[in-house]
């Protein structure tokens, strides 16, 4: 499925309107000669971009939690791993409702953007 690169590189986490089933279909409109920078708008999970795997990128999405995640990923992911584990060490029902709560919450602007990134993906 992959067009410029052997691996896929599946996106962490589903998103509303994601384009992973529609690859295929959005390659048809793609430059066969290539681009020199790749924009992506609204990223969301990323499918595409993930897939194109491009040299030179500009992405961007509303989604102020989203985006924070991908720039863990890109700077702290062993800090996200850990916190990551910490949630499915504690994984069940409450532990899942409280977290999902954390930001009705006051305190959330004072949580590290580790900790909302692995909120956003547990």
């Amino acid at each position: 499925m992959a067009r410029n690169n052997s691996t896929l590189i599946k996106p962490f986490v589903k998103w509303v309107g994601g384009k992973r089933q529609l690859l295929d279909d959005i390659y048809e409109y793609m430059p066969d000669d290539g681009y020199s920078t790749y924009y992506e708008p609204f990223l969301g999970g990323g499918a595409l971009f993930l897939s194109e795997q491009p040299k030179k990128a500009i992405v961007n999405d509303g989604n102020e939690e989203l985006i924070n995640t991908y720039k863990v990923i890109q700077r702290n992911v062993s800090e996200l791993i850990e916190a990551l584990k910490v949630h499915k060490e504690k994984n069940n029902e409450d532990h899942f409702y409280e977290v999902r709560e954390w930001d009705r919450k006051p305190g959330y602007e004072e949580r590290s953007d580790v900790e909302k990134a692995a909120r956003l993906i547990y």
